[in-house]
């Protein structure tokens, strides 16, 4: 056997049992240079166990580890992901995340990737490359939050806590046009706190702003799964009831002036009616209008029907209908 073959067999011994480590692979992969300038963390792995072979000085600084403690060691076990990489690697890992806690138990975030790469004609190692995207992600995350807090700010409304008119019209359009699609049928609940005007002027702004507080906390507890409430404006609010016709919205309407009207209010005692309560319309796809601008004018005026008859009341526009029909 001549120098060179035993030159080679004496290599690939070393690669198989792990003692070539420490600058030789990279030498004689003619990318010497590239791989220690590289700005990314670089690991030469074996292919079947996942030992570091070698590392450039980026692989160091990013683990805050010295060469030796690296050299020699699993690389799923140096970066205390076991099973998710051992699993990734053996799959033929070609980009992913990992979640990497160093010694401190600091958080870090590596965009992570390996490939098959061939040193000489013999050898085959696994090149894995890792990029700490830690402040990337944390400002993306940053970025969703405010996102998310602006998202909630501009569809609520500030003093109940209920979604705002705004977004609700946007809900209403879409349940519309899905309710035309596939024939289903929805309500409105119309809602108008009873003499208002002259509770805020006997007892303050401050106090009529905790009784729309109280009764945006009844609406919210009165709910259903498929019910949207919402302030419409001043001392109005509307709930969208998704699949429900008139009776089953009416019915809902009822719940919510019975619990409003039992509900104890500071002051409600000083009120024309002797408490709190509520004036509500309701009318309901598509008996009450085809588009749901229709629908909602016409849970208004049954709210003013409401008013006009007494107070503390539900009247559903199918009632104003019917009406209409035995008048002529």
């Amino acid at each position: 056997m001549d120098s060179s073959s035993s030159g080679k067999k004496d290599m690939l011994l070393e690669l198989f049992e792990g003692r070539m480590v420490g600058g030789t692979l990279s030498q004689l992969a003619n990318y010497s240079d590239l791989f220690r300038r590289m700005s990314e963390a670089v690991f030469l792995l074996d292919r079947s166990s996942f030992r570091v072979l070698e590392c450039n000085e980026a692989a160091m600084n990013l683990l805050s580890l010295s060469e030796a403690e690296i050299l020699g060691v699993e690389l799923p076990k140096l970066l205390k992901s076991e099973g998710f990489l051992s699993s990734k690697l053996s799959q033929g890992l070609t980009q992913s995340e990992l979640i990497y806690h160093n010694e401190r138990g600091d958080e870090f975030v590596f965009d992570i990737s390996a490939n098959a790469l061939k040193i000489l004609d013999y050898i085959e190692v696994i090149q894995f490359i890792a990029r700490d995207v830690t402040a990337v992600k944390k400002a993306e995350r940053e970025l969703q939050e405010m996102n998310s807090v602006l998202t909630t700010l501009s569809t609520t409304d500030e003093m109940t806590g209920l979604k705002n008119y705004r977004y609700f019209k946007e809900v209403l359009a879409s349940v519309h046009h899905q309710a035309i699609s596939f024939q289903h049928e929805y309500g409105i609940i119309f809602i108008d706190v009873d003499h208002f005007k002259k509770f805020n002027d006997r007892n303050g702004h401050p106090a009529g702003d905790e009784v729309l507080r109280m009764v945006a906390r009844v609406l919210k507890d009165c709910s259903r799964s498929q019910d949207l409430p919402a302030r419409y404006g001043g001392e109005e609010f509307v709930i969208l009831c998704r699949n429900s016709n008139t009776l089953e919205t009416k019915l809902q309407a009822e719940v919510v002036r019975s619990k409003i009207e039992n509900t104890l209010f500071p002051f409600g005692e000083f009120q024309p009616l002797g408490k709190v309560s509520v004036s509500i319309g309701v009318s309901a796809f598509p008996v009450s209008g085809k588009t749901y601008e229709t629908v909602l004018e016409n849970a208004d005026q049954a709210l003013y029907v409401s008013k006009e008859q007494g107070r503390n009341r539900v009247t559903t526009h199918s009632d104003l209908q019917d009406k209409a029909k035995k008048a002529s």
